[in-house]
């Protein structure tokens, strides 16, 4: 099973502020998804993004609002 990240794990672990990681997911940039009030993000998503290998491309947008 794949660990999800807060916004603030996100953020450490990309060494960036916290709200530059919500600018991302926002922007589409990043791969999350609003759950239970807040943002969460696959580790395995983040890692591949940012990966030297680049094989895994960003998508557009992946987050989607909770209704």
């Amino acid at each position: 099973m794949d660990e999800i990240l807060t916004a603030g794990e996100v953020a450490e672990l990309l060494q960036i502020h916290p709200r530059t990681v919500y600018k991302l997911v926002k922007d589409g940039s990043i791969p999350g998804r609003k759950f239970g009030g807040g943002w969460r993000f696959s580790r395995s998503e983040i890692v591949a993004m940012v990966s030297p290998q680049g094989n895994t491309p960003a998508p557009a947008k992946m987050h989607t609002e909770e209704r």
